[in-house]
């Protein structure tokens, strides 16, 4: 487990002159390939922690005015790194190409539909999974992981998910399957093992919430483990002396057993990426039937078949329809 001295005061000092901005520029591009979405000041530090600058507190706060000016000069772009909530900014107006085009494109779509339709990829499953996170820098991660497993996810932080937990009771109980959450959390006092006791971590609340809604779930904690602290040698959360003295007040680290360090789900997205990855994936694939799903394949490819038998027999209509496309007036653009 990482050690250091508690409450020890030390100076370490960056020649933040000498950082390779595009080095970071290039982590970012990495991160958004990997899952959609850029990387929060908190990836970029994790990342680069002991490579590029020690774990403490200051020289964290000294990298978000260092990039906040790198991105002011130009240096790297202000896209490349997430901002976190409450910072967003979507333009409200489209573009569409003329009338005719428009038309044209919808027949070309409606003409391909044999091959979009689809069953549900948990049809007739014994299961229905969740995953759920705790933190928000998680949530947009966790969605692009699981999207082609089209497992349900969530966000959820402390009391305030109650109403997340009333939209998936109705979803669990429409279902008739047996619930799954896959939970992600930090490893500290109120997320890691220790606390199941007393019922102050994310999976605990998870299970006594969903047992107030009358559901029974298995919940399984895959992100922080000590065992994956361990196995990485994941660095923990930068804590200054003040920060050292709260946690030591904190009742919560009284029974504590691992010492007043926090490890954050970041700091594993950042050491061990493909881990981080294959850990989340394979605690949904494990719950799906192929068996089962090979039987919905082939109900699926005979519906497929149906229907283009349908729009082959019909495709006059669409040929005089794109004749009538072309010639109406109304379709030209102005």
């Amino acid at each position: 487990m990482p050690k250091k001295k508690r409450g020890e005061k030390r100076t370490v000092k960056v020649n933040w002159r000498k950082i390779d901005v595009t080095r970071i520029a290039q982590y970012c591009e990495e991160y958004f390939g990997r899952y959609r979405d850029y990387p929060s000041l908190r990836d970029i530090f994790y990342r680069f922690v002991d490579e590029l600058w020690p774990n403490t507190k200051g020289i964290y706060k000294r990298l978000s005015t260092w990039l906040r000016d790198k991105r002011l000069d130009g240096s790297i772009d202000w896209k490349l790194i997430r901002d976190g909530g409450s910072r967003e900014y979507e333009t409200g107006d489209g573009s569409y190409s003329g009338p005719r085009e428009f038309v044209q494109m919808w027949l070309s779509l409606f003409r391909q539909m044999a091959g979009k339709y689809a069953l549900p990829m948990w049809t007739n499953q014994p299961k229905i999974v969740c995953v759920v996170s705790e933190k928000e820098a998680d949530y947009p991660v966790i969605k692009a992981l699981v999207e082609d497993l089209n497992a349900d996810t969530g966000y959820v932080r402390g009391y305030s998910g109650w109403r997340m937990f009333f939209e998936m009771q109705e979803n669990i109980l429409e279902s008739g399957k047996k619930p799954v959450i896959i939970a992600l959390s930090d490893f500290d006092p109120s997320g890691g093992e220790a606390a199941k006791e007393t019922g102050k971590d994310l999976v605990s609340f998870i299970l006594k919430a969903l047992k107030k809604l009358g559901i029974e779930a298995e919940v399984e904690k895959v992100v922080v483990t000590k065992e994956q602290i361990e196995k990485f040698s994941l660095p923990h959360r930068p804590e200054d002396a003040d920060e050292i003295e709260r946690l030591r007040k904190d009742p919560r680290f009284k029974t504590w057993p691992y010492g007043l360090y926090r490890v954050e789900t970041a700091a594993l997205r950042a050491k061990a990426a493909d881990y981080f990855d294959q850990t989340i994936r394979e605690a949904v694939k494990k719950h799906f039937d192929k068996e089962t799903w090979s039987k919905v394949e082939k109900i699926q490819d005979a519906r497929r078949e149906r229907i283009e038998e349908f729009l082959i027999d019909h495709e006059y209509l669409f040929d005089e329809f794109g004749q009538e496309i072309q010639q109406d007036d109304r379709l030209k653009e102005e």
